[in-house]
């Protein structure tokens, strides 16, 4: 549920700037309209914009606060206080000022009185109709003494009566003799001013008294004797209007006393383009341009500026939703208020000034070409502060050459004491054992060589001892184990991590936290107490993502003869799964390396990638004789969970992660989903047929990406088109087949399975835990080390932004994970190992859960446990390699504890 409102937020955040972008554009755009009937299509337009953005603002909130409800309310915090609350009040002021303004301009109450509504007092051409009135302009804008307007009749666009005596008065020049009228209607020019003198009744015309300038403009002018009209020396007045197209008829000159010769009046129609006609202009004829009223209405602060400012606050909640900040959030909303704050201030003043400006007499709106010019810089002022933001940002997202693990200055201290209160420590006095002779003693050598698989496809590999995977370490619990590291060819450097064990700090194997990365010919010794019993695992950490991709890993066993049996009375088998990047450019796949994108879940490779157990990619059989005690060690090697299917035979889950289930119980039909880096343990007896061992479901194998969502896919785990999937089967005669896995077969739960013997291990007392910290994994669109990429965020930072968690010795510590991004995340803590509380906000009730990778599904929340018992600095981040070095790693800092160690470029050490 988490990851689909996540999705739906992320979504509706670009979808509401979208929209809010274009009714923006279109608020800022409506007074420059050229006709009337464009201005109020336009108005209808915008209106329905604004409803729709104000719908999508609406879904946008809704969907914050549903995020927020299903996460108990912290888990979207930096989404209610930065791109649902300004927005909401955006949104309101608009609703209030904006929309009112938009629905004066429409026309459609207008239409509504047209048709008889209560009030109107007229029918077709009367006041407040849209033929006449004054562009369509609101009956509120219009001046209490403004004259009644002209019948219907006479405003129709295409057809020219006699201009009755008393308008040619009021047109006539001050001699009131000899003039001719020439009226040219088409597009809104300007000419030089004309008298307009009063009449005997003491009145001006319409067009004054409203105090707006007529679409067309009227030219004393001669009158040509040739056309039969009143000649220069007569006394009547010849009207001469000229329309431009669409004219439905026009009406011949009149005849009789005031015809061509007489005193009256002689019109002249020609057709063009419809415009308005004489006294049209004045009462806002549909198809005549807006007059100053309209345009000033439409120009009103009160229209156009929520609705800018409403793009503005929208704008930045899209921002802060794909790029969230790191908490704390206080800073940012004062900082996105100030904004919103400034910019309403600033068009405000602009959009005054633009009122007046489209208000004025004879204003026009700018030519084609000058638009043009004018997008055209502003299209280019966008891209340049594009490019020079785009720059900016890589720029500062590059990680320092050199960086100390001591810059990790700010910490988060869970609600426990600050530093300083231990005393100072370092890493490299935090070692195992130095002195006594080793129970065991191994060599690993690191080099690069290309190997074939036992199945028969070669690898472009780095190998410990030349093997893939590398050798097995098996050792006795309590057993001192010394292991020697020498790099022969790896050109970027090695360490060793013993994946799982509680070694002491100093033996961790990362790469500029607890040593330097051991370069091409030399070597590293560590030394250690196996004091736990399990399935653990080591690998490279040094530039891991590649290395443990390419093959520099192995499996580490710590057995209790006393407690398990000897090889020779049952099988232990170890099966480590892993997908080779396999085949040549010509067979379709590829071995190149570092292809894969942080989105990919592809191990940082190219090419076909096809899951191994070992180095088989095919079918394994064993001969095992019925009876007998089986127990297979499954380690998943991989960034991606791992789903299997063990059919033939009922099984228990005997240990997770190295830790004994208590009291387990048969499972029979159940598939199991393994973390990647996880390991299960799982017992049972040879019966007399089959058992297979098989994979069912795989995000780690595949040919080409595997799409936005990396592992998780919806909780689909397929097999990306993989051509088998590796087989072991086990059997008393090696022809007998096993029965095929059941892929809708109901998937183990750790949370509910054994039995808890005694009381729960730490629990808290009456003062509750010491630290308590809360862990948001998401998502951000930015740069990291100077690439644009999709980021995978702790708390809305990436390293080395994260802080560091602050714990001091022997504290009881609670973290909580919420996965709010679109793919699995296998947190792995070094050096301690984690008890599952809840997930989901359901309590574990069965054996005691301890892991050491806690794989955190989208929209899953995990409550975890844990005694700080092992000082040190402890790499805390995300066994999805990539994901860990795209930035996906913070650290458990004890109090006083420092290393001397650098990470950087410069210094050879890149632990991620």
């Amino acid at each position: 549920m988490v990851e689909n409102l996540f999705e739906q937020n992320l979504l509706w955040a670009v979808l509401a700037a979208v929209c809010w972008l274009f009714a923006a554009r279109g608020a800022r755009r409506l007074a420059t309209r050229p006709h009337s009937r464009a201005l109020r299509r336009r108005a209808r337009l915008g209106l329905v914009l604004l409803v729709t953005a104000l719908l999508t603002l609406t879904v946008r909130a809704a969907l914050g606060v549903a995020l927020a409800a299903e996460t108990d309310w912290w888990g979207a915090t930096d989404f209610l206080l930065l791109a649902v609350a300004p927005q909401v009040i955006v949104g309101a002021v608009v609703a209030w000022l904006s929309m009112p303004a938009y629905w004066r301009l429409t026309g459609w109450d207008r239409a509504a009185r047209r048709s008889g509504g209560p009030g109107t007092g007229a029918g077709p051409g009367g006041p407040g109709t849209g033929d006449g009135t004054a562009d369509g302009v609101a009956d509120g804008a219009r001046k209490p003494t403004e004259p009644d307007r002209a019948p219907a009749a006479a405003a129709r666009p295409h057809t020219t009566d006699p201009v009755p005596m008393p308008a040619l008065a009021r047109l006539a020049a001050p001699s009131g003799r000899g003039t001719a009228a020439l009226t040219r209607t088409g597009r809104p020019t300007t000419t030089d001013p004309v008298p307009t003198p009063t009449s005997e009744a003491g009145t001006t015309t319409g067009t004054e008294a409203e105090g707006a300038t007529p679409a067309s403009s009227t030219v004393p002018t001669p009158a040509p004797s040739a056309s039969g009209l009143a000649g220069p020396t007569g006394r009547g007045t010849a009207a001469l209007t000229k329309t431009e197209a669409g004219t439905e008829g026009a009406a011949p000159a009149p005849s009789g006393p005031d015809g061509p010769t007489g005193e009256g009046a002689a019109t002249l129609t020609e057709t063009g383009p419809p415009t308005a006609e004489v006294g049209s202009a004045a009462q806002g004829d549909v198809q005549g341009a807006p007059t100053p009223v309209t345009r000033s209405a439409a120009a009103d602060p009160r229209l156009v500026v929520p609705v800018r400012v409403g793009g503005v606050a929208v704008g930045l909640g899209a921002l802060f939703t794909l790029h969230p900040p790191a908490p704390p959030y206080t800073a940012f909303l004062v900082l996105e208020m100030t904004l919103l704050a400034l910019a309403a201030s600033g068009l405000v003043l602009v959009q005054q000034r633009r009122r007046v400006a489209v208000g004025a007499p004879g204003w026009r709106p700018a030519s084609r070409g000058r638009r043009l010019v004018r997008s055209l810089a502003v299209v280019t002022c966008g891209a340049l502060l594009i490019a020079g933001g785009h720059g900016l940002a890589a720029r500062e997202s590059r990680l320092p050459d050199r960086m100390a693990t001591a810059h990790h200055h700010a910490y988060d201290t869970g609600g426990g004491p600050g530093p300083g209160a231990a005393p100072a420590r370092s890493v490299t006095d935090l070692t195992g054992p130095s002195t006594g002779a080793a129970d065991r003693r191994f060599t690993l050598t690191a080099g690069t060589r290309t190997v074939r698989l036992a199945s028969g496809e070669t690898v472009d590999a780095l190998t410990f001892n030349g093997v893939l995977p590398g050798p097995e370490l098996r050792v006795g619990i309590g057993e001192l184990v010394e292991v020697t590291l020498i790099n022969q060819d790896v050109t970027d450097g090695v360490t060793v991590h013993w994946h799982g064990v509680d070694v002491p700090n100093a033996e961790d194997g990362v790469a500029g936290v607890t040593q330097d990365a051991v370069r091409p010919g030399g070597r590293h010794v560590y030394r250690f107490r196996a004091n736990r019993t399990g399935t653990f695992w080591y690998h490279a950490h040094q530039q891991s993502s590649t290395a443990v991709a390419r093959g520099l890993f192995g499996a580490l066993v710590v057995t209790d003869a006393a407690r398990q049996p000897a090889p020779s009375d049952g099988v232990d088998r170890t099966v480590v799964a892993h997908a080779w990047s396999v085949g040549d450019t010509r067979g379709g796949g590829s071995a190149v390396r570092g292809s894969g994108g942080a989105l990919s879940g592809r191990n940082g490779l190219g090419g076909d990638l096809r899951t191994a157990f070992g180095d088989d990619t095919g079918e394994q059989r064993e001969r095992v004789a019925a009876g007998t005690p089986v127990r297979l060690r499954l380690v998943n090697a991989d960034n991606c969970p791992r789903t299997y299917a063990l059919t033939g035979t009922s099984f228990k889950v005997a240990a997770i992660d190295g830790n004994e289930v208590s009291a387990p119980t048969d499972l029979d039909g159940t598939l199991l989903r393994v973390a990647g880096g996880g390991r299960y343990d799982l017992t049972f007896r040879q019966p007399r047929g089959a058992v297979r061992l098989t994979v069912t479901g795989d995000a780690n194998a595949g040919v080409g990406s595997q799409g936005f969502e990396g592992c998780g896919e919806d909780g689909a785990y397929g097999t990306h088109g993989t051509r088998e999937s590796p087989s072991l089967i086990l059997a008393p005669d090696t022809a007998s087949e096993a029965p095929a896995a059941d892929t809708g077969a109901p998937l183990f739960d750790p949370l509910h399975y054994g039995t808890a013997t005694g009381p729960r291990p730490l629990t808290p007392d009456d003062g509750g835990f010491d630290r308590d910290f809360r862990m948001v994994l998401g998502n951000s669109v930015g740069f990291y080390d100077g690439a644009p990429m999709m980021l995978w965020t702790v708390n809305n930072a990436v390293y080395p932004d994260i802080p560091s968690l602050l714990v001091g010795e022997g504290d009881l510590v609670r973290v909580t994970f919420l996965n709010r991004s679109l793919d699995d995340h296998p947190m792995h803590l070094h050096g301690h190992r984690m008890l599952v509380l809840s997930r989901d906000g359901e309590r574990a009730d069965g054996s005691p859960w301890w892991t050491d990778t806690l794989n955190v599904a989208p929209g899953e929340r995990y409550e975890i446990a844990f005694r700080a018992d092992n000082p040190g600095v402890w790499a805390d981040h995300c066994h999805n390699l990539d994901h860990a070095r795209d930035g996906m790693v913070l650290h458990l800092a004890y109090d006083g504890v420092s290393s001397p160690y650098e990470t950087g470029a410069s210094t050879g050490n890149t632990p991620e």
